[in-house]
């Protein structure tokens, strides 16, 4: 039985969860894996042949109010990240500007976690103008992460769900210029296979964190989207010892 609750800009479905176990690697980066990956200058050309500097000011020159975060939602951020484990601060930020330099607008985010991530994405949709839908498993997870949002003032650009991703994105009809994975490392397979092709736009990005830390975990994953005939990837990295799987869903021709 599902329950549907509108709770503060999140919209709570509840499904059968399914639990995971904990997930511990460790891996050794050398800085030239980034620098063979690509980077900023890899990701620029596959969001439409511009030079790194021109994506990241052409939203800037078009912004309607100050892209910089608030003095107050940074000390949330700070607090969130002292007190659970998140990603670091340099990828949020990273996140941030991905998002305000593809322009999107309709974004998923599957793992919301503590609402780390999600208030970073949800600053960058107050440029953009658009809307985040994300999907957690884990009740009390869900629900700090709905007040974290609250708190940041944020409600009302975000959408979550409470459940088994798997399930729920059946449920999503989409479609999303802007996917953000960072849940069930070992499947994320399933959701690419249930969101492509029709709930991700052409010109669309797919973005999976862990792909260095946790490549021999990715591994179908990374395979199948480096190997794809319509995506572009390249890993894009804030820190050394980890970073994003990012790829381009191509454009028809002409």
């Amino acid at each position: 039985m599902k329950n549907r609750i509108v709770v503060v800009g999140f919209m709570q479905m509840t499904t059968r969860c399914r639990r995971t176990g904990n997930d511990n690697m460790n891996a050794r980066v050398r800085r030239r894996d980034f620098l063979r990956a690509g980077g900023i200058a890899g990701l620029a050309g596959l969001l439409g042949g511009m030079s790194a500097t021109a994506a990241i000011e052409a939203p800037r020159r078009a912004a309607k109010r100050p892209a910089a975060p608030s003095g107050k939602v940074l000390a949330l951020l700070d607090r969130i990240r002292a007190a659970y484990l998140t990603v670091p601060e340099a990828e949020g930020r990273l996140l941030n500007l991905l998002l305000k330099v593809a322009r999107a607008r309709s974004v998923l985010e599957v793992g919301t976690a503590y609402g780390y991530t999600t208030v970073w994405l949800a600053l960058a949709l107050e440029e953009t103008g658009g809307r985040l839908t994300t999907i957690e498993i884990k009740p009390d997870r869900f629900e700090l992460a709905r007040r974290h949002v609250a708190e940041a003032g944020l409600s009302s650009r975000v959408r979550g769900h409470l459940g088994d991703a798997h399930q729920v994105l059946t449920t999503l009809r989409g479609p999303f210029d802007l996917v953000y994975l960072d849940a069930d490392k070992g499947w994320q397979e399933d959701y690419f296979n249930k969101l492509f092709p029709k709930k991700l736009l052409p010109g669309g990005l797919f973005v999976a964190h862990g792909a260095i830390l946790l490549a021999e975990k990715m591994k179908n994953y990374l395979d199948l989207v480096r190997n794809h005939p319509e995506l572009e990837t390249v890993l894009v990295s804030a820190v050394p010892e980890d970073g994003f799987a990012v790829s381009y869903r191509r454009r028809a021709a002409g």
